[in-house]
């Protein structure tokens, strides 16, 4: 490892380290040698053991525009892990819209203010939040929150979560005065035309696969359904364009409602009984309630759609923040759309489709399984008020 002109070379214990010993690294510097033994894993991040994955100059160069010192770094999923001299770090390639980072690092402050425990940006030494290396590539840096993720076999946590979300959309909501640029720059996408380019596809994709002489079982098994669940899809995508959803949108985005954007149990971390909510990469102006359809989806969908534990879920957040009728309608419709099957289906298509895995094949049969449940649980109990 190299950090401001040294050189790393590492030393002393070799292998997986699967029982979490240290590991031991060797850094030379200008005046001479000395060695620093650092866990090899935190407790959410997968370290490599590869020297291979060391940060390279391109990075060094880079975290010298912050005012600390790296003492050691591990590869995690896309961006390294740092053990610096105010904390632990994640640095990773940026190429989103300054813009939106400038808002998203608001947003996080004023969460931190409000009490909620987020992973903040860390500012290089001239202030920037995005810092730049040769013009082109440009890197953030944010604070690493200990704890692990939600547990979605554990029904208090994942009620807790719920709560959680429910408390962040209130304060979340006009946190800022909201300008036409933040409307024009932040908001989400309209779901009226997501799905109506989601159903198109999947009448590609059936066409695609008709035609085909000899089809693989997962190709079978898409021809003998799709076209029952494309109805549906495109019943709830006319019940959609029927519904009060433009005018919960056009008020999401004037009274300036915000969303995570990705809340689901990998994005909350549980440390000593506290959550934390992390990546707040795709938060939006949007309608708060797709938060909610994120995040009840993939948990029932875990949980083959249990009716009493949905129930759970939807009391919990409504505890901290009540749906009007409006939102109740629209997240029943947003339920009843059969994401995964498109999903699943997308993602044989931009893929190699002469092979498709196994547990794609699992996948398909599980949302079969589950079709009928889901839809149950869609119209029954999210237009009535859960007890």
């Amino acid at each position: 490892m190299k950090k401001n002109g040294c050189s790393g070379k590492r030393s002393g214990s070799t292998g997986n380290n699967a029982g979490g010993n240290p590991v031991f690294f060797k850094i030379r510097h200008p005046q001479g040698c000395y060695f620093l033994s650092f866990p090899h894993m935190y407790r959410r991040y997968e370290t490599t053991d590869a020297w291979g994955d060391s940060m390279n100059e391109r990075d060094l160069q880079v975290l010298e525009q912050y005012p600390f010192t790296v003492n050691a770094s591990w590869r995690t999923r896309g961006a390294f892990l740092l053990d610096t001299s105010v904390g632990r770090r994640l640095i990773r390639e940026f190429s989103g819209s300054t813009y939106k980072l400038q808002k998203e690092q608001e947003l996080l402050l004023h969460l931190r203010d409000c009490g909620y425990l987020v992973d903040r940006m860390e500012p290089d030494s001239e202030g920037r939040l995005a810092t730049v290396y040769r013009e082109y590539d440009h890197y953030v840096v944010k604070e690493s929150l200990d704890g692990r993720e939600c547990d979605t076999r554990s029904e208090s946590e994942i009620v807790k979560a719920a709560s959680l979300l429910a408390g962040m959309h209130k304060d979340m909501r006009g946190f800022c005065e909201t300008t036409e640029e933040d409307c024009r720059r932040l908001a989400a996408s309209d779901v009226t035309k997501e799905l109506a380019r989601h159903n198109q596809e999947l009448r590609k994709i059936y066409a695609f696969i008709r035609k085909k002489n000899k089809k693989n079982e997962f190709e079978s098994a898409y021809l003998s359904c799709c076209q029952s669940v494309l109805r549906e899809a495109q019943e709830v995508e006319r019940c959609l364009a029927a519904s009060s959803y433009q005018e919960l949108r056009r008020q999401a985005l004037s009274e300036g409602h915000y969303c995570h954007g990705e809340y689901i149990h990998h994005n909350i971390l549980v440390e000593n009984g506290r959550m934390a909510v992390i990546n707040f990469e795709k938060f939006a102006l949007d309608v708060q309630v797709n938060d909610l359809y994120l995040f009840l989806r993939k948990i029932l969908e875990k949980q083959n759609y249990d009716y009493r534990l949905g129930s759970r879920i939807l009391k919990s957040y409504e505890q901290v923040r009540p749906l009007c009728a409006q939102e109740r309608a629209y997240l029943s419709l947003r339920m009843q759309y059969p994401e995964k099957f498109w999903k699943l289906a997308n993602y044989y298509y931009n893929t190699n489709k002469a092979w498709v895995p196994g547990k794609h094949m699992e996948k398909l049969e599980k949302f079969l399984s589950q079709r009928e449940k889901r839809v149950s649980f869609s119209r029954e109990i999210l237009y009535n008020n859960p007890e």
